[in-house]
């Protein structure tokens, strides 16, 4: 009997061993579900940042942003409009950039992040059934995660926008436009209440206008040039643009006058090149030995010189947006050693080596003469700079500009204010210079045009002054 009680006993005791051992393997078990019920539900979504800010739809609307993840591969990407219950795909593209996320079986390596830079263009020219009135632009990014129970984690964005599809209206108000070719002319225009952004093309080239005065801000004015280069039949017009990306075209009357200009040939020399080239290849930063004389001219006088040409452009968007200016420009009293746009070959050894334009005027006189500022102005550069050497960039306003090259000396620094024949240095033959001499330009929104229509007064009055004074 007490032995079949005993027995009882471990019995009971297996048995209750075997239930709590159980229910820690349903607690565990229960736990596992729950913790990968909730990393299946959980939502770790792609990063969306759009750049720039949308303020509506248009004809044609640029919607650019980037979607980023840092633990997981970016599935999909979609772009769409909603409106009174209807959607309509926007096609978009799509570009990678970074090393993306590590492959699963490379868990060796840091984890990277995947990034995608989308531009999808929305508005009317793309989805034809929109109208005016509001729409819904939505963005969706989509990974390749196990959350959402495997559909992968979701972003969205949403924006309620206005749909307008009307352009601004741009009114010429000006006359008498003639343009030289390798010149310049100004037009003044109206513009209608949204416009935000307004001009004159010139073929691909832009040139942006600018208010005639604060009070009357659509009243407007923009200088622009017909490059020596460009063809006398380019397209002149004022375009015109608000905020939901609607543009307009206006056409308005201008008689073109087009120029034949010199040409000339250059001899390099050893000695030349020996000279010039060295120094300027020390203090320009990038630029690698090409192993032989004549390699490393070739590309200073091309490479380097298309660089700073590029360079200017940037440096033009430093300009006040009122002219700082009120009488002609100066012409300093030296003999014109080569004039704007002359057609140069460059001759090695009785061979053509290169081919490139100069574009501005070489003005000499005596050694180290004074160069005086030819305006009011702000510097904008005094450095050495290039195949200019010892430079000074000065900015008029509105785009405007005047470059001095080949200083011997400096005498001004950037950031300061200059008065219209103030000495800002002295000549020389640093840079790509044969001889003392000075190099001037002048440029509008960077690109090189004539610097003889601005010496002119009787050019500043008719182009300039007597266009603006009824507005001002």
């Amino acid at each position: 009997m007490e032995g079949d009680k005993e027995l009882r006993n471990r019995a009971k005791a297996t048995d209750a061993g075997i239930g709590a051992g159980t229910i820690v393997v349903l607690i565990l078990l229960l736990v596992s579900l729950i913790v990968l019920v909730v990393a299946l539900a959980r939502n770790p979504a792609p990063a969306i940042r759009i750049k720039g800010q949308i303020k509506g739809l248009g004809a044609e609307t640029k919607v650019a942003f980037e979607v980023s993840d840092p633990g997981h591969r970016i599935r999909r990407v979609d772009v769409s409009v909603s409106q009174e219950g209807h959607s309509f795909a926007v096609p978009h593209e799509e570009a990678q950039f970074g090393e993306g996320p590590r492959p699963w079986w490379k868990f060796w390596a840091p984890r990277g992040e995947n990034s995608l830079s989308v531009v999808a263009m929305a508005g009317r020219k793309t989805l034809p059934e929109l109208h005016e009135g509001r729409a819904t632009l939505v963005i969706e990014a989509t990974n390749d995660s196990w959350g959402r129970f495997f559909r992968g984690g979701r972003s969205q964005v949403l924006l309620d926008l206005p749909v307008r599809f009307t352009p601004p209206r741009a009114d010429v108000l000006s006359i008498h436009h003639y343009i030289n070719q390798g010149g310049a002319e100004l037009v003044v225009f109206r513009v209608s209440p949204g416009t935000i952004e307004s001009g004159v093309e010139v073929g691909r080239l832009t040139f942006p206008s600018w208010p005639v005065k604060e009070s009357t801000p659509e009243i407007r004015f923009a200088l622009f040039a017909l490059p020596y280069d460009s063809s006398p039949a380019a397209p002149i017009r004022i375009v015109a643009g608000d905020e939901v990306g609607n543009r307009t075209l206006a056409d308005f009357q201008y008689r073109i006058f087009p120029r034949q200009f010199h040409k000339d040939t250059i001899q390099v020399t050893d000695e030349f090149m020996n000279r010039v080239v060295p120094p300027i290849m020390s203090q320009t930063p990038g630029l690698e030995d090409q192993g032989s004389l004549v390699k490393n001219f070739l590309l200073v006088n091309g490479h380097l010189r298309a660089a700073q040409a590029e360079k200017l452009v940037e440096l033009s968007h430093q300009t006040h947006p009122q002219f700082l200016w009120t009488e002609p420009f100066i012409e300093l009293p030296s003999k014109v050693e080569a004039a704007f746009a002359d057609y140069r070959t460059y001759v090695y050894n009785g061979q053509a080596i290169d081919h490139q334009t100069h574009l501005g005027f070489d003005l000499a006189g005596f050694e180290h003469m004074p160069v005086r500022a030819a305006n009011d102005g702000a510097v904008v550069l005094a450095d050495f700079f290039g195949i200019f050497g010892n430079a000074v960039l000065l900015d008029h306003g509105c785009g405007l500009q005047t470059l001095y090259g080949h200083l011997s000396s400096i005498e001004v620094k950037a950031g300061e204010s200059v008065r219209r024949g103030q000495e800002i240095g002295k000549s020389g033959q640093t840079g790509l210079a044969g001889g003392d001499h000075l190099h001037f330009t002048v440029l509008l929104d960077g690109i090189p045009i004539n610097p003889t229509e601005w010496w002119d007064p009787h050019w500043i009055h008719d182009r300039i002054e007597a266009k603006l004074a009824p507005y001002k």
